[in-house]
């Protein structure tokens, strides 16, 4: 019997250091500074006890532990604010006309540590043909703002010139909305733009800086709220900002995109052959659109509750649901995250939806028993959570699930969860499935979306109400074979369409003949497909410097290291081999691929024509291996002289681009002793040659020259160089830039390596990435005086110099480009800048493109 395997996803948590700590010589551990953060709750005290283990050189191999003496600290307490733009609603329908009253919707969002006020000024920043006038619905007063604490249920006035909120707690929001009035002598295409706050560049959480129309937080007294911590801010008062706009003659669209996303993140078989004690995790997230990916024009608003009944009580609530899958039990009563309550309900799933159905809070009215439970919940705290604002993500919601005592084997567990809610200021409802990227279930690929069938009824490609049938029971009726579409990697990459896609998975008990193999320590990773006999090991050979894009190389060899099991309940012999690639011509002739247990070792040369490995090596064979046994083996590919980059276009292996090498090696295991397999399983080992593709484009501005060419302004239609086009689809435009013109340079860099597709595999991330644009270099020239004028051809414009990422730029000057500066402009390498050196923050992931962008002007 396999050992039980539990796979926990990892979440990302944004923590800044809390304290910093010392072991010194004589064993105690000192308090340095407390370099507190926001988001962890102020006044919470922090206990840290270290251990250590160490040797003594003279007996070698014997581990001593210590445990040092116990510190405290406690977090300081820490002001935050963020403004959001949270949609623009046409109070007179239809397009944005002269008289029209349009209200203006921001999110305010305490993302301190601490409860506190803020601060509303009864006025907003107009530019074009609006002003801050008219009524707003709800009990508006004329000419006046509005807020509301729970989350657009009731508004309060902004009366007099200012407005202090109750108290809000950490990541609680409050809503602010503006009345706008479209003026005489509007024209179309004319734009309103409205700011709320006053912030530089609308920055968020900034200290403030006291201006009029300023949105700030205001401390509450000590001892006022509870939580509440004793003195001031560290970090002072602050403030936030933000604008929206719209234009004249517009049909406005705002509306909420929330997407509800699923992953199994757990399995546990307790270590028995039964399935009726095994248990199956799951964790969900909320994520809150801030920009829109449909191409619908949609202004994306923040999400707020939509009536469901709690507690025999109807209410609104923002609710995340998912029903218990046919053949299991909840196993345990959830723990919802923070300002979350969990809620259930016993009634018949397939009959009654789960925005009609009656649900119970777990606290004030838990359960006869588990098994009764039919769907389990989350709901907001409105008091607390209001509304959940764009751009904002809550994780933190888990189910577990528990086999039943009747079920067999094999046990298909098919679930699906969902997200009712409302966009603020509307009636519009607001409905997801998970297992795809998709917001709201919106049908369709990226950038052209539509809404579900029938549930856009005016045409304006907005959902406006339910499907005809209320909406799917969430309900799996055929879990081997879902009505609702599947997401086979459980990583919500099911492909978007009508609603959702079903998280599936096999709960079995063990055969007498099985075995796994997969990357190292995971014998039962799963792959792209869900399944174990396509996950894999990501590794990249070393690439010289200088190599460029269309070149071929002698790859180094690259090692793996792998994990086979006996999965089965019977011991036996594994044996293990390459095997053909999915597509043959995926691997290059010649590849040699050697596989090694203990002292013995076989190589095998591939031949691309046939798709065969041969070998005069024995095989590689582990006797006489125990149920549950795990055992590791290594595998080193060797890549033949001639192999393309992984980063470029590689039409003849297998007409595709960016992609590794793939070996797969089949173990096989034979519990019978007649020499033929019982089972086996694929694991596949994947070599690169490089994985950071880096493409340049460029294109000319005006600036103080003449006018620019056709198509020269376009990054798209940058010109191959190298026998590479960044652009195949996009006509080439040559760049004759003249004298004042500006040349805007973009290196897209981009990981293009497999994204963990599955579980338990080894994947590429791309850490301490530095590009370094060196202008005095060869073939570089930018910084250089080419026509011995006097001046070098092209300047620096200061502050262009950006990555679309989080990284820090150095400037260098002179030739050579040595002499560490600041960013600044002129006429010689000595004044100007000529090299950039950017280094990025953190890790690319795999399929992550990000840019480094910067401009020079044409002397």
């Amino acid at each position: 019997m396999p050992q039980s395997k539990q796979f926990v996803k990892k979440r990302s948590h944004l923590y800044r250091s809390l304290v910093a700590t010392a072991l010194l010589a004589n064993g105690i551990f000192q308090f340095v500074a407390p370099v507190l953060a926001e988001g962890t709750t102020a006044g919470e005290s922090i206990s840290n006890t270290a251990t250590a283990t160490y040797e003594d050189p003279n007996n070698p191999g014997t581990t001593i532990n210590a445990t040092s003496n116990t510190v405290t600290v406690t977090v300081a307490e820490v002001a935050g604010i963020t403004v959001t733009s949270s949609g623009v609603v046409d109070n007179n329908g239809g397009s944005v006309q002269v008289g029209d009253l349009l209200i203006y919707t921001y999110t305010l969002t305490n993302v301190g540590n601490d409860p506190t006020k803020f601060r509303i000024p009864n006025l907003a920043t107009t530019t074009g043909p609006g002003t801050v006038s008219g009524t707003l619905p709800n009990g508006g007063t004329p000419n006046n703002l509005q807020y509301s604490t729970d989350g657009g249920t009731t508004w309060q006035n902004v009366t007099n010139t200012e407005a202090f909120t109750d108290p809000v707690v950490p990541g609680g929001t409050v809503l602010v909305r503006v009345p706008i009035t479209v003026q005489a002598g509007a024209q179309t295409n004319d734009i309103i733009t409205v700011t709320l706050g006053n912030t530089p560049g609308d920055a968020q959480n900034q200290l403030r800086s006291p201006d009029g129309a300023d949105v700030y937080t205001v401390d509450n007294a000590n001892g006022s709220t509870p939580g509440e911590v004793d003195g001031a801010p560290i970090n002072g008062v602050r403030e936030a900002s933000s604008t929206q706009q719209i234009k004249v003659g517009t049909s406005l669209k705002t509306f909420s995109l929330a997407t509800i996303l699923k992953t199994r993140s757990g399995y546990n078989n307790a270590g028995t052959d039964p399935i009726t004690d095994d248990k199956l995790t799951y964790d969900l997230s909320l994520r809150v659109e801030s920009t829109d990916p449909t191409g619908q024009g949609i202004t994306p608003a923040a999400l707020t509750g939509t009536t469901i009944n709690v507690d025999s009580t109807p209410g609104n609530y923002i609710l995340v649901s998912d029903a218990i899958p046919a053949g299991t039990d909840l196993a345990v009563a959830p723990t919802p995250p923070p300002n979350w309550e969990a809620v259930y309900t016993t009634d018949n799933p397939a009959t009654v939806d789960a925005n009609a159905a009656s649900w119970k809070t777990f606290t004030a009215n838990p359960p006869a028993s588990l098994a009764s439970v039919t769907r389990v919940g989350f709901i907001n705290k409105p008091a607390v959570i209001s509304s959940i604002a764009p751009g904002t993500t809550v994780n933190g919601f888990q189910i577990q699930l528990a086999v039943e005592s009747t079920a067999t084997s094999p046990l298909t567990v098919a679930n699906i969860a969902q997200l009712f809610g409302q966009t603020p200021g509307t009636n519009a409802p607001v409905y997801d499935e998970s297992g795809d990227q998709n917001p709201s279930n919106y049908d369709g690929p990226l950038g052209n979306m539509t809404p579900l069938p029938d549930t856009d009824t005016n045409g304006d490609g907005v959902p406006d109400t339910l499907p005809p049938d209320k909406v799917d029971d969430g309900f799996i009726n055929t879990p081997g074979s879902p009505e609702t579409g599947t997401d086979p990697s459980n990583n919500n990459s099911g492909d978007g369409s009508t609603g959702g896609e079903a998280n599936i998975f096999t709960v079995q008990a063990p055969e007498a003949s099985a075995v796994l193999n997969g990357p190292q320590n995971a014998p039962d990773a799963t792959g792209p497909s869900g399944q174990t006999n396509d996950d894999f090991t990501n590794k990249s050979s070393l690439v010289p410097a200088g190599t460029l894009p269309g070149s071929t190389l002698d790859p180094s060899g690259v090692a793996f290291t792998n994990t086979i099991e006996n999965s089965g309940t019977d011991p036996g012999t594994i044996t293990l081999v390459p095997t053909t690639p999915a597509n043959r011509l995926d691997l290059p002739n010649g590849t040699q691929v050697t596989i090694t247990y203990g002292s013995s070792s076989a190589v095998y040369t591939y031949n691309q024509a046939t798709g065969t490995f041969t070998t005069t090596s024995t095989p590689i064979t582990i006797a006489n291996v125990a149920p549950g046994t795990t055992v590791n083996y290594g595998v080193e590919v060797n890549l033949p002289s001639g192999t393309p980059l992984s980063t470029d276009t590689i039409p003849n292996y297998a007409g595709d681009t960016e992609f590794g090498f793939p070996v797969p090696i089949t173990a096989a295991i034979d519990t019978t002793g007649d020499g033929n397999p019982d089972g086996q399983n694929i694991t596949i080992d994947r070599v690169y040659t490089g994985f950071l593709k880096m493409v340049k484009v460029s294109r000319v501005l005006p600036g103080t020259g003449p006018a620019v060419g056709t198509g020269q302004d376009d990054f798209e239609s940058t010109p191959a160089v190298n026998g590479i086009d960044p652009n195949s689809n996009v006509a080439d435009v040559a760049r004759t830039p003249a004298p004042g013109n500006i040349i805007e340079y973009q290196i897209r860099y981009k990981n293009i390596s497999d994204a963990q597709s599955g579980t338990g595999n080894v994947i590429l991330n791309a850490d301490k990435v530095v590009i370094t644009e060196d202008g005095t270099q060869a073939p570089n020239n930018w910084a250089l005086d080419n026509d011995s004028s006097g001046q070098i051809d092209t300047s620096n414009i200061v502050g262009t110099a950006k990555d679309s990422g989080a990284a820090t730029i150095n400037f260098y000057s002179g030739n050579p480009a040595s002499n560490s500066s600041i960013d600044k402009t002129g006429t010689t390498v000595d004044a100007d800048i000529t090299k950039y050196v950017d280094t990025v923050t953190g890790k690319v992931a795999p399929g992550e493109q990000r840019t480094f962008t910067f401009q020079r002007k044409v002397n």
